[in-house]
């Protein structure tokens, strides 16, 4: 009986030997593999890889018909020449039709979608497109021109890919951010800075009035990232990008997302 009381006891030190053994080997597989890692995988392009999807690129058509003006009664002949030269196919018999560009976050994945309210609110059509080239109609449900913020809705053929919402009470001045968008039409850029500044006023001459309470950015933001997301390295939506001082060097201003919250509600 001793004799088989040992074996059984050799035979579990054994397979706890080999358990060991098989552990040491699996963590020294996984360092192998995290060594192997390159440095190049950086947060900023983790999080541009996992939430780029959430941005969407906004294409306006707006049309202004210039017979409705008193001086057209006065000028229109000459100005008519003037602008068929000028404007081309874009303008026909008094009617003028100009595009624009801006961006857009998804929050919501049915098609709910955030810019800023001076990228649509004068359109007369509005389109966003997808990450992967997907081009759909959107009609705007919701304005502030106050806070300068607009949802507008859309019929995805699938569920999109939809943002969080960072909580702005735990912002840190100097931490970093990300600034996705569509400046001047190129799609999809990104843009990397950090928080500079909170609750600053700027006079956007776009809109028309005073931003206030708005955050400060040195990430790059140019015409066409309005309406675009600020991310966090966590790949929350910190603001909605406004706009950029022009006599100045990497100063941006974005709403807070705690604003895009507060409108919301509204249509929730």
């Amino acid at each position: 009986m001793g004799r088989i009381h040992r074996k059984e006891e050799d035979n579990v030190k054994a397979a706890s030997i080999s358990a060991i053994t098989a552990c040491l080997f699996c963590v020294l597989i996984s360092n192998a593999t995290c060594s192997l890692k390159s440095p190049r995988q950086t947060p900023i392009v983790r999080i541009v890889g996992e939430y780029a999807p959430a941005v969407v690129n906004v294409r306006t058509e707006t049309i202004m018909d210039l017979k409705e003006y008193p001086e057209w009664g006065q000028y229109g002949e000459q100005l008519d020449l003037f602008l068929k030269e000028y404007f081309g196919e874009n303008y026909s018999e008094g009617t003028l039709k100009y595009r624009s560009v801006g961006s857009g976050v998804i929050v919501r994945k049915d098609g709910l979608i955030v810019t800023n309210a001076h990228v649509i609110q004068k359109a007369s059509d509005i389109f966003v497109v997808l990450l992967d080239g997907t081009i759909l109609p959107a009609t705007a449900i919701e304005i502030s021109q106050a806070d300068d913020l607009a949802f507008m809705k859309t019929e995805p053929p699938y569920p999109l890919r939809q943002i969080r919402f960072a909580d702005i009470g735990e912002l840190m001045i100097g931490e970093t951010v990300i600034a996705i968008g569509n400046p001047l039409g190129l799609e999809n850029s990104v843009t990397v800075g950090v928080i500079s500044g909170k609750e600053r006023s700027f006079t956007n001459p776009e809109c028309e009035y005073a931003c206030t309470g708005l955050l400060q950015t040195d990430a790059s933001i140019n015409p066409g990232n309005s309406g675009g997301a600020l991310l966090n390295l966590d790949g929350e939506l910190v603001g909605i990008n406004l706009a950029v001082v022009q006599d100045a060097q990497n100063i941006g201003f974005a709403i807070p997302v705690s604003k895009v919250e507060k409108l919301l509600k509204t249509i929730e």
